[in-house]
């Protein structure tokens, strides 16, 4: 039976790998869709084997989730909500990876909008 993400480790390390994870999947996704391929089917494969990467890489660490409402759907189911532990590893760590990923793609791969012109009196 599965039964969702489970911390394996000390939550200081949990957390960081869920901050590195989610990271990593977030920027994944944006260069996939914002700078990938055309096709609709290999951004899918592309988005779906990161993915998979990620979570065989991270499952000796905290089964890892990559999305806090995820896992705050298993930690309900197995009544494990009500932890600070797991609100620190599967919400605030994410958020901030997410955030981070997504000013580190604004910042190195999207160009700033051009400046209007002035008009000339």
């Amino acid at each position: 039976m599965l039964g969702g993400p489970s911390l394996k480790v000390d939550p200081h390390t949990g957390a960081g790998a869920e901050l590195v994870l989610t990271f990593v999947i977030t920027l994944a996704v944006l260069l996939i869709i914002v700078k990938g391929p055309r096709n609709p089917i290999i951004k899918t494969w592309m988005i779906s084997i990161c993915t998979l990467c990620l979570v065989l890489s991270g499952a000796a660490y905290t089964g890892p989730s990559m999305n806090p409402a995820n896992a705050f759907g298993w930690a309900y189911v197995n009544n494990r909500h009500n932890t600070w532990e797991q609100f620190y590893v599967y919400w605030i760590c994410p958020f901030i990876g997410a955030i981070l990923a997504a000013w580190i793609f604004r910042a190195m791969f999207l160009t700033p909008p051009p400046k209007p012109k002035a008009k000339k009196a």
